[in-house]
C-alpha cells in the first residue's frame, strides 16, 4: 500500500523520495573494504613467512643431526676389524683414526661385519661462494660434508680411488678436535682416543636472512 507525504503543499509518493548512496558514502565504504582486505593479506603473508622459516629451520636442524649421528656411530666402532689384516694405511692392526685435519677424519672399521676392514673418510667441502646464501640451484653457494668408503681387499683398497658422496648440504663448518688417552689435545692420528665434533648448517631460505644451527658431540673410540 502506497503512502503519500505532504511536501510544499503537495502530496508525493514516499517511494519517490528514497535516495541511494552518495559518492562520499561509496568512497568511505570502499576505503573500509580496502583496509580490511589489506589487513587480511598482511596476516596471511605473515603466516606464510613464519611457516617457511619454521620449515627451513627444521630442515637444517634435521640435516645437521643426521650427519653428526652417522659420523659418531661409525667413529665409535673405529678399530673394530676382526681380520686384523695389514693394509696400506695400517701395518699393525687394529687401527682407529689413520688421518685427520680440523675438518676431516679418516678411520678404519668393519662396516658390515664381513670380516673386511673398511676405510671411511668424512670431509667438509666449503662453498665456492660463501658470501651468498646456500641455494641448491647454485652449486657454488653450497657447502657440504662428504663421505667415502673403501674396502681392504687383498692388501689394497677397493675402489682404488674413493668416491665421495654428499651426506649433508648447506653446511658451513665441520670442526674436529682430537684427544689422546690422557685427555690432551693431539694431532697424531694413531694416538686419538676421543674426538669432539661440531657441525654447523645454514638454512636454505630464499628471500630471508639465513640462520645457522650448530650441533656438537663427543665420540670415544670404544675398541682402542
Amino acid at each position: 500500500m502506497r503512502q503519500s507525504t505532504l511536501v510544499n503543499g503537495r502530496f508525493r509518493n514516499s517511494m519517490s523520495c528514497a535516495r541511494g548512496f552518495s559518492l562520499v558514502e561509496m568512497l568511505i565504504g570502499s576505503a573500509v573494504f580496502v583496509v580490511v582486505l589489506l589487513a587480511i593479506y598482511i596476516m596471511l603473508d605473515t603466516s606464510r613467512a613464519d611457516y617457511a622459516m619454521g620449515a627451513a629451520k627444521s630442515d637444517v636442524q634435521q640435516n645437521v643431526r643426521v650427519v653428526l649421528e652417522s659420523m659418531a656411530r661409525e667413529l665409535r666402532m673405529a678399530a673394530y676389524a676382526p681380520s686384523n689384516s695389514p693394509n696400506p694405511d695400517c701395518a699393525v692392526p687394529p687401527c682407529g683414526v689413520t688421518a685427520l685435519t680440523s675438518s676431516s677424519v679418516t678411520f678404519q672399521v668393519d662396516l658390515n661385519g664381513d670380516n673386511v676392514t673398511d676405510k671411511v673418510i668424512y670431509t667438509f667441502v666449503p662453498p665456492v661462494d660463501a658470501t651468498r646464501p646456500c641455494d641448491p640451484h647454485n652449486p657454488t653457494t653450497v657447502g657440504k660434508i662428504t663421505r667415502s668408503a673403501q674396502a681392504g681387499v687383498g692388501g689394497v683398497w677397493s675402489p682404488s680411488t674413493p668416491i665421495a658422496g654428499d651426506v649433508a648440504q648447506c653446511m658451513t663448518a665441520l670442526s674436529i678436535t682430537s684427544y689422546d688417552s690422557t685427555g690432551a689435545v693431539t694431532t697424531v692420528a694413531a694416538n686419538v682416543r676421543r674426538l669432539n665434533i661440531s657441525i654447523t648448517g645454514v638454512e636454505n631460505a630464499r628471500g630471508t636472512s639465513s640462520r645457522s644451527y650448530t650441533v656438537t658431540t663427543d665420540v670415544r673410540l670404544r675398541n682402542l
